[in-house]
């Protein structure tokens, strides 16, 4: 926990600097280089792959898609309290089912008529957002960032209505480098200008397995963390939720799938 700790706060006094060293640069490449547009391609899904990972949300009738409904209810009025459309989903430790929450979350939040939804795995060590939802994907968020593909080339439409994903296409081991890159900034910053009606997701990193995630959530404007059931004491969740109130912690889920 020192070592998180020590991390936060390095992530903090850096961030200003960052932030103050890149925002000209960010705003001049958005302007001189404008996003463009074309139709998303659309993946059809298979319901049987989704219920052995566990992605239930897709299923009106389903009993835990009532409790993703309660918890859209939930985030969505502290993100629009807060007037904030960034939240990133991060766990303590592996194993959680972070990816899960997040993949049903940002579906239930699309089934909302009056919400649309962007989910971008930013798990860069061990993406699985586009497995859990059999997707195969051809570019990702690596390549984006290595400027080798561009934000359309990129995006996936599952079959839902309002849902867009960002899919990771492999694992790589400079990933805290990636996400506390200026590359990184400048597509939040983009995906924040370019889709400001929707709710954008990151699925990220355990925060105690890697260092990653420490760096990305200033980025970002809210988050939640997600702990499995009786995986954790609770002293150690106090202090993880004390160390993320700077990054404006909206909540804590419960979680009883792994």
């Amino acid at each position: 926990m020192e070592r998180l700790e020590q991390a936060l706060s390095k992530a903090r006094g850096e961030r200003q600097n960052r932030n103050r060293i890149d925002k000209e640069l960010i705003l001049r490449e958005s302007a001189a280089r404008p996003l463009v547009r074309s139709e998303t391609p659309v993946v059809a899904l298979d319901t049987d792959h989704l219920i052995r990972n566990h992605i239930v949300t897709t299923q009106v009738d389903h009993d835990v898609t009532d409790v993703f409904r309660s918890l859209r209810a939930q985030v969505l009025r502290r993100l629009g309290k807060n007037g904030v459309t960034t939240l990133a989903v991060t766990s303590m430790g592996a194993g959680e089912g972070k990816t899960t929450l997040a993949i049903n979350l940002a579906i239930a939040i699309s089934m909302d008529i009056n919400q649309t939804v962007l989910l971008v795995d930013a798990d860069l060590r061990s993406p699985h957002v586009a497995r859990y939802l059999g997707i195969e994907v051809k570019a990702g968020l690596t390549d984006l960032l290595a400027g080798k593909a561009t934000i359309p080339e990129c995006l996936i439409n599952p079959s839902l209505p309002r849902l867009c994903i960002l899919p990771a296409r492999d694992s790589i081991e400079n990933s805290a480098e990636l996400l506390s890159s200026p590359q990184m900034l400048q597509l939040v910053h983009e995906l924040r200008s370019r889709y400001n009606d929707r709710v954008i997701i990151f699925d990220l990193p355990p925060l105690l397995s890697v260092a990653d995630t420490v760096g990305f959530l200033p980025i970002v404007d809210a988050t939640l963390l997600v702990v499995r059931d009786g995986s954790v004491q609770g002293s150690d969740l106090k202090r993880m939720m004390g160390l993320l109130q700077e990054h404006n912690l909206i909540g804590t889920v419960l979680n009883a799938a792994a």
